[in-house]
This record gives structure tokens, C-alpha cells and sequence, in this order.
């Protein structure tokens, strides 16, 4: 199979404050069957003319409807893959934001519900590109190596 399509997209893996708890959404039935998991982080297409860091903002607003300031926001690697889906070469920009646990959350129709897992007890139907663990080791490194100037 030639692939023929190539893509670009961002995530955010938001944590609590402390790092011990990480925000994943729960898909609607449309995208449970189109990409086969319930969980998984915030993300989506990064538009023609759109920054990878202008689009993971908006897709935050987009899907639980919070504004997230740049300077919240750390970039931590990109992730790309080949085939993605058996449908197109993608390549993943991934950041990383704290955010409080009370924050209000307002879920587009992508979504129909949202919990806060434990980063040691994550769901077992999320997506295999959400490596919470290795997000989570990446975003502490970069929030403590701020917090030393």
C-alpha cells in the first residue's frame, strides 16, 4: 500500500499540578469506531497557515473549552508515524500544561465525558499513541528545569 497522504497534528497531555494525575476525554461513539479506543488526550489537525503551539491551543478550547495561555505550555518531542490508521504518514507535535484539577471543563461533541486519571492507573481502552508515562517524564523535566531560574 502507498500512502499518499501526510498529515500534521498536536496533542496536549494536560497533568494536575503535582504531576500525579493526567486529563483524558472520552470519545463519542463516532470516534470510538473510527479509531478504536474509549480515552485519550486532547488533540487534532494543525491547519494550513496554524503553528503547532496556535493549534494545540485551540483544540484545547475546542474539545473541553479552557484557554490556555502560551507561556503555560511546554513543548516536549515530536512523534511521527509512518502509518497511521493504514491511512496517512503523520507527524505529532506533543505539549505538555498543568492545569488545577477545578478547572470548569466544557466538552464539544467529540466527547462525552472526561475524568482525571491517577498517572499509575490509566484506562486500559486508550489509544497506543498515548504514552502517558513517557509525556509525563518529558513535562516534569520540563516544568523543574524552569523552575530553577
Amino acid at each position: 500500500m502507498v500512502v499518499d497522504r501526510f498529515g500534521l497534528a498536536t496533542f496536549a497531555c494536560l497533568f494536575n499540578k503535582d504531576f500525579s494525575k493526567v486529563l483524558m476525554i472520552k470519545r463519542n461513539e463516532e470516534k470510538k469506531k473510527k479509531y478504536g479506543f474509549d480515552w485519550g488526550i486532547i488533540g487534532g489537525k494543525i491547519e494550513f497557515e496554524e503553528y503547532s503551539k496556535d493549534a494545540v491551543i485551540r483544540e484545547i478550547k475546542e474539545e473541553i473549552g479552557i484557554e490556555i495561555q502560551k507561556d503555560d505550555l511546554k513543548f516536549l518531542y515530536m512523534k511521527e508515524v509512518p502509518n497511521w490508521f493504514n491511512v496517512s504518514h503523520v507527524v505529532f507535535f506533543i505539549y505538555g500544561a498543568r492545569i488545577d484539577e477545578k478547572t470548569k471543563i466544557i466538552l464539544n461533541d467529540e466527547s462525552e465525558g472526561y475524568q482525571w486519571f491517577d498517572v499509575k492507573n490509566l484506562p486500559e481502552s486508550k489509544s497506543s499513541d498515548d504514552d502517558i508515562l513517557e509525556i509525563l517524564r518529558v513535562t516534569k523535566e520540563k516544568f523543574e528545569s524552569e523552575d530553577i531560574y
